[in-house]
């Protein structure tokens, strides 16, 4: 009288009608009898373990596409270990324990497969974690468990540490401890490698031709296109050109977030916008029309960045400035909405004058001879909360703590200076016409970067030379590109006529973040007076305008 061996499925199941969690996937099948007993009641039958391995669980990754799909996340390492269940009954075998690597690549040097190893410590010893004794492995094919040559010399070393274990296929059993069967593995083994390194290339020469010819990114819909990554999507295109525009002109992120909810738009994938996602939109090469491939803004062989085929949100310049806004480092590869501004203007605060105001208290100090002379404070002086109704907030001196000053009256009369200033400067200004210096400099350098790359590539100067060369030419090129970005970010906000400025300032328009940059560009700082003690009525005197 037979015995179930591993509840596996006959064929009048067919693997779709079966989900992953219909098998267990790792350890010992269910229902299987103790090992004293299945002993008995399969004498003479090897007892095998099973292998399975996935490279790319799309499904695991991309549960839009899969809630589409009759199948779900794990379900190709199910089906494979169904088929081990019935190629080992096939074989006269009984499954003991199963062991799983999902979506891990077996040709990646730094993946690291937790049950594959598992699987090598239990053949060393012998036994399963449950006390079945192993008589051999079995898998659907060599190329489940071989990952690299030394995985599989790891494998068949432990396999034949018993010689008469075997290694199980939809083919059969082979034993590992003959010349010929090791010939054809190892043979199995190269042809398996190279086929892995030919699809590696073929989907690296892909993406290569993709990049060449100037064609989207693959993966999901970026935020500002449709589906077929070419058309603009009206409403996203518009706010992230909006955003950009605001952001080279100062607002903080924080406000583009809120612009954003208050549309009511949301990311590709359907989550909020939030300053590092809208950041990572702003600072796409693609926004431009620019293709960059790993962080790295794709060039042609003249240096000069391969465009794509898609609509763009905005152009180069505006491109490179809002980069600028993010930090000093690539201007591709600006991330992060928290990196500090290169414009030298601290991070945004809660209130106006935070940090332009200077602190003037003199400090009392006493020399060795017992003199005592004073010294200016000059801290920055911050905004604190005050529990006055007349005065929500103070900016204090929190350095020497004797220095103090109504807040609002402060923030009104900077208000009312910096209009001032405007209403004079408006009488004689004049649209500056503002080209970049050096940019004959940086197309000379980026061209004498691309002739040492090509002379490289056409192999008419060494690897040694062309190391020794690159790194310090790239470091200018890098360099100059920044400078470019600080020049054009520096030029958007000084082409606006003061006029304008005041009708953004009075109308709204400017949020706390670009109020704060006109006033770091009209002061240098303002120097504020000590009060006197018991004296409630502000006193505007205190303030000391110190103009750039």
């Amino acid at each position: 009288m037979s015995t179930p061996r591993n509840q596996a499925p006959t064929d009048d199941a067919p693997p779709e009608e079966t989900g992953p969690n219909d098998l267990e996937l790792r350890g010992r099948p269910a229902g299987l009898a103790p090992p004293d007993e299945l002993a008995r009641l399969h004498p003479g039958e090897p007892f095998l373990i099973a292998y399975s391995r996935i490279s790319d669980d799309w499904r695991k990754h991309n549960k839009k596409k899969a809630a589409t799909s009759s199948w779900a996340a794990g379900k190709g390492v199910a089906n494979q270990h169904r088929r081990n269940d019935r190629n080992a009954a096939r074989h006269g075998a009984v499954i003991v324990h199963r062991y799983t690597d999902n979506d891990l690549s077996a040709a990646k040097r730094d993946v690291v497969r937790p049950d594959f190893q598992a699987m090598l410590r239990d053949l060393r010893r012998g036994l399963t974690p449950e006390g079945y004794p192993v008589h051999g492995i079995i898998v659907v094919d060599q190329d489940r468990a071989q990952r690299t040559d030394r995985d599989w010399e790891d494998l068949v070393e432990a396999l034949t540490l018993v010689p008469s274990r075997r290694f199980y296929t939809p083919s059969g059993p082979m034993d590992l401890t003959d010349e010929a069967e090791i010939l054809k593995t190892g043979v199995m083994a190269v042809v398996n490698k190279v086929e892995s390194l030919k699809k590696k290339r073929r989907i690296r020469d892909w993406h290569q031709d993709r990049i060449l010819d100037g064609l989207p990114h693959s993966g999901p819909r970026p935020f500002g296109w449709k589906e077929d990554r070419e058309t603009l999507e009206p409403e996203e295109a518009e706010y992230l050109g909006w955003s950009i525009d605001e952001r080279i002109k100062g607002k903080s992120m924080t406000t583009l977030c809120a612009e954003a909810k208050k549309r009511e738009l949301t990311g590709s994938l359907g989550g909020e916008i939030v300053p590092t996602t809208l950041t990572q939109m702003m600072t796409a090469p693609r926004v431009c029309g620019y293709r960059a491939n790993r962080g790295e803004l794709v060039l042609d062989d003249d240096g000069s960045p391969i465009v794509g085929v898609w609509e763009t949100v905005t152009t180069p310049e505006k491109w490179r400035a809002v980069c600028a806004t993010f930090g000093d480092g690539s201007t591709y590869l600006a991330r992060g909405s928290g990196t500090r501004s290169i414009t030298g203007i601290p991070k945004t605060v809660k209130y106006l004058g935070s940090s332009l105001l200077r602190c003037q208290y003199r400090i009392p100090e006493e020399k060795s001879d017992g003199t005592v002379t004073t010294r200016v404070c000059n801290a920055r002086i911050a905004g604190v909360r005050a529990s006055s109704k007349r005065s929500p907030y103070v900016y204090s001196c929190s350095k020497c703590s004797h220095n103090a000053i109504s807040g609002p009256m402060v923030d009104k009369l900077l208000e009312r200076l910096v209009l001032t200033k405007l209403k004079q400067a408006e009488a004689t200004y004049i649209k500056p016409e503002m080209s970049w210096p050096k940019e004959s400099q940086l197309r000379q350098k980026a061209d004498k970067l691309a002739g040492l790359e090509a002379q490289w590539s056409s192999d008419e100067i060494s690897d040694a030379m062309f190391y020794r060369l690159a790194p310090s030419l790239e470091k200018e090129v890098r360099k100059l590109q920044r400078e470019r970005a600080q020049f054009e970010l520096a030029a958007e906000s000084k082409q606006e006529a003061p006029n304008e400025v005041a009708r953004k300032w009075l109308s709204g328009e400017y949020d706390l973040s670009q109020k704060r940059q006109v006033l770091f560009e009209m002061f240098a700082a303002v120097q504020v007076l000590p009060g006197q003690r018991g004296n409630k009525t502000p006193n505007p005197k205190r303030l000391i305008p110190v103009w750039n």
